[in-house]
């Protein structure tokens, strides 16, 4: 659509009040924007529905596209948003793969491809992705994948031989099968039957040290111990379990974190660490001489297992234990294991506690679901001991939750041998298998607690780079689809916020946080071609004291038809402001956020902005405060003095209204 048929076909200012929220009008005005040759004008129509739909990928693909289209620096960013919103979609996946190649993103595709493969495969959607492996010197053998009780594969590449020989190993045991490769073969399938139909197997081309991508194939699905593993002892052992793969650094840190701790606690614990075949010979190095110290059980995975059969092998090796699953990532300090027991074991039918923490989901300390850096050791001696303090004089109590992070969560052994461990048949590889051990015991008749007197230091967040988010997305779907109820659960749980009172008592009661260093005003990236010229509006609260003055300068700029100049506000509107014709709207950047208020500002060009508390909105641009006072008829005429404003063109492009959330008519 042109700009001329735009306008002739405009609907009624009724009809474009019902449509200016939908997400296809904002995504059609973008379209138009672009093609006119206007993209600042595209780009702030695709972020609004952005913002508004959040999880949808097609705004995000939109805004990738504007800004690829406009060389912005920040169109590589763009396309990894875009896949995050659903990166199990094919397409998705193959523009992001694309874009890192250009960009010479080669580890990271190296990184990812695996992840994304079997899936690809078991789809027939593989022969796109596969020439951009190829392209980056990362393309695997081949991929296998479960089948029912078989397991399937493909390898990618020709061969001379008429077959392959392919190695299928277990912790125990190994066995080779042939598969016919007819001549010339690039994507020859395979399929079969597993020895026994209750494993965790790896399978890799005869003599190659790598697995094929898919692997570790889980048959093995959790089970309840046998009655006599299952009567508990007269006194419950403990095992603290630590699964490492990578970061020499954090993980002699996490361990040695512990080993310090074991003195100040009563209950004498078993610290077992799970080597998940580790790719750094200098961790696997650190921990032999950790092990042959006497200082830690190690078991070493002969091929890599993933976090959760990772763990699974651990508590195999447990029985009976209460175990503490604790991530390599993690700081402790002083009697925690003694309190997290307490914790546990405060009620009979508490199936497993977790602590504070900086990045602890639900359990995040100062604020819920939301993570913070980790404190120093000093820090977290700091935090721990006042959280035991406050929980030993009464004034916070352990609190209920729908389930328990797991970067720390210690687990009650009867439960463990009434359910069985985690499911690494069902959650692939990690994320979301704590959740699902918790739903299943609270199936049992168990709940689930925050112990509000310990503090554990928690990085998170490295496991597993980029394939973080296909797994997430995965791994909720089966959440969802066997617990309808938890995430609506989790929902309420943060919106009510049972932890509230817990949480400001810890606050109150600590020091208060040294002053922050005034940042530098955030730099501005260049404007992209604009139709306009644009005056940024920042917070703007459409039933405040302060729109009234928004809203005359609204009128004052509608009325200069020979200007090309508009308002982008960053905010709500009005139903009175927005039929002034004038306004871009776009709702304030969350933590979530591709690009940032300032960047928005930025990248459309506003060449001055009107902010409440100009100090704080802190944007390299003239600001200047809005307040109760403010004259816009004095000021849009300084404006117009000294500031260039280009003419509007004879046939400027329609603009849009992008979606502000506001109940307040004028």
């Amino acid at each position: 659509m042109n700009a001329t048929a735009a306008v002739q076909g405009a609907p009624p200012a009724a009809a474009w009040s019902a449509s200016r929220l939908r997400e296809d009008f904002l995504l059609a005005q973008a379209v138009d924007a672009l093609q006119d040759g206007w993209p600042a004008d595209a780009l702030l129509a695709a972020e609004a529905a952005c913002r508004r739909h959040a999880e949808s990928a097609i705004p995000a693909l939109l805004r990738a596209t504007i800004l690829q289209a406009s060389r912005s620096a920040l169109s590589s960013a763009a396309w990894y948003h875009a896949w995050r919103r659903d990166p199990q979609d094919a397409r998705l996946q193959d523009l992001l793969i694309q874009d890192w190649l250009a960009h010479g993103e080669r580890a990271r595709i190296a990184a990812l491809a695996p992840a994304l493969l079997p899936a690809r495969c078991r789809a027939a959607s593989h022969a796109s992705l596969l020439p951009s492996l190829r392209e980056a010197a990362c393309l695997p053998a081949g991929a296998c994948w479960r089948a029912g009780a078989a397991i399937e594969g493909m390898l990618f590449e020709a061969h001379a031989a008429a077959s392959a020989q392919l190695c299928l190993r277990d912790e125990l045991s190994q066995k080779n099968y042939g598969v016919r490769l007819p001549p010339g073969t690039a994507g020859a399938h395979f399929s079969f039957v597993p020895p026994h139909p209750d494993g965790v197997w790896s399978l890799a081309l005869a003599g190659a040290t790598a697995a094929l991508p898919g692997s570790p194939l889980v048959f093995a699905v959790p089970r309840a111990a046998s009655a006599a593993a299952a009567a508990p002892p007269a006194t419950t052992a403990l095992g603290v379990l630590i699964p490492v793969y990578s970061g020499l650094a954090q993980v002699q840190a996490c361990i040695a974190s512990v080993l310090a701790s074991l003195p100040a606690n009563r209950a004498g614990a078993t610290v077992l660490v799970i080597d998940d075949a580790s790719p750094e010979p200098a961790l696997a190095a650190w921990l032999d001489t950790q092990c042959a110290a006497g200082r830690i059980g190690l078991l070493r995975n002969r091929y890599n297992l993933g976090f959760v059969e990772s763990v699974n092998r651990g508590l195999r090796q447990l029985p009976g234990h209460d175990v503490l699953l604790l991530n390599a990532d993690t700081l402790v300090h002083g009697d925690w294991l003694d309190r997290l027991r307490a914790a546990l074991y405060r009620a009979d039918d508490i199936a497993a506690v977790a602590p504070w923490s900086n990045n602890g989901e639900i359990s995040s300390f100062p604020s819920i679901a939301r993570a913070a850096p980790a404190p120093d050791a000093d820090g977290l001696a700091r935090l721990d001991d006042q959280a035991s303090a406050l929980h030993r004089a009464g004034a916070c109590a352990d609190v209920d939750v729908p389930a328990c992070c797991g970067f720390a969560m210690l687990m009650r052994a009867s439960v463990l041998a009434a359910i069985g461990g985690l499911d690494g048949n069902a959650i692939e590889r990690g994320y979301g298998e704590e959740v699902d051990w918790c739903l299943r015991a609270a199936a049992a008749g168990y709940r689930h607690r925050i112990a509000t007197g310990v503090y554990v230091a928690h990085a998170g967040g490295v496991s597993f780079g980029d394939e973080k988010h296909l797994r997430v997305r995965q791994n909720r779907a089966v959440l969802m689809a066997r617990y309808p109820h938890y995430y609506s659960a989790y929902q309420r749980f943060l919106q009510d916020d049972p932890l509230a009172a817990a949480r400001a008592c810890l606050a109150a009661a600590l020091p208060p946080a040294a002053a922050a260093i005034d940042a530098p005003p955030a730099p501005l990236p260049p404007s992209l071609a604009s139709s306009c010229t644009r005056i940024a509006v920042l917070a703007h609260c459409a039933a405040g004291a302060l729109a009234a003055g928004v809203l005359a300068l609204a009128r004052l700029v509608a009325a200069r038809t020979d200007l090309a100049l508009r308002l982008l506000v960053i905010g709500e509107v009005s139903e009175t402001l927005w039929r002034t014709g004038v306004v871009d709207v776009v709702a304030p950047a969350s933590g979530a956020s591709l690009l940032s208020d300032s960047d928005l500002i930025g990248l459309s060009g506003c060449i001055v902005l009107l902010a409440a508390d100009p100090a704080q909105a802190r944007i390299a641009i003239d600001t200047v405060r809005l307040d109760p006072g403010f004259d816009a008829g004095s000021w849009f005429s300084a404006l117009l003095a000294r500031a260039h404003v280009a003419p509007r063109p004879a046939l400027a492009p329609l603009h849009f209204a992008n979606p502000g959330s506001t109940g307040a008519r004028s």
